[in-house]
């Protein structure tokens, strides 16, 4: 099913990250960065009941593969448009899929009134990710909400 990481998150962790990518090597790597920035986080790979799974694990970032067999990020973004805490999830999207698939994603997302904070090509450099979040303010943006 799922994964929480097993790792403790720091005491004063308040934020969450789900990691929605079907390549369990990248999403294990970048749940292990997250919580070391006091992430508690979750992976998740393949098909589920996508918007039940956020609802539950209520999580403050998404990291979103936008191209996976089964549910793929397109559905997802569908489903988040349904999601009443959406204005509080911060959504990073990411695939190794060509620029005009991203492109497309984008828009999409913004349609749906997705809060996109960026997006991002595979093979993804957490560095690039950590900078990502760190240049978003999520913990200020979390408590605002």
């Amino acid at each position: 099913m799922f994964e929480i990481n097993k790792s403790e998150p720091r005491r004063d962790a308040e934020l969450r990250a789900l990691i929605y990518d079907d390549d369990e090597i990248y999403s294990e790597e970048c749940a292990e960065a997250l919580s070391r920035f006091g992430y508690q986080t979750m992976t998740r790979k393949g098909r589920t009941d996508f918007l039940n799974l956020v609802k539950n694990f209520s999580p403050n970032v998404l990291i979103l593969d936008i191209h996976m067999p089964g549910m793929d990020g397109m559905e997802s973004l569908k489903a988040l448009s349904e999601y009443e805490r959406k204005d509080a999830l911060s959504v990073i999207m990411i695939s190794a899929a060509n620029s005009l698939f991203l492109e497309s994603a984008a828009k999409l997302a913004i349609a749906y009134g997705v809060n996109l904070i960026g997006m991002c090509s595979k093979p993804l450099v957490l560095k690039e990710l950590l900078f990502l979040l760190a240049s978003q303010d999520i913990r200020a943006r979390n408590s605002a909400n």
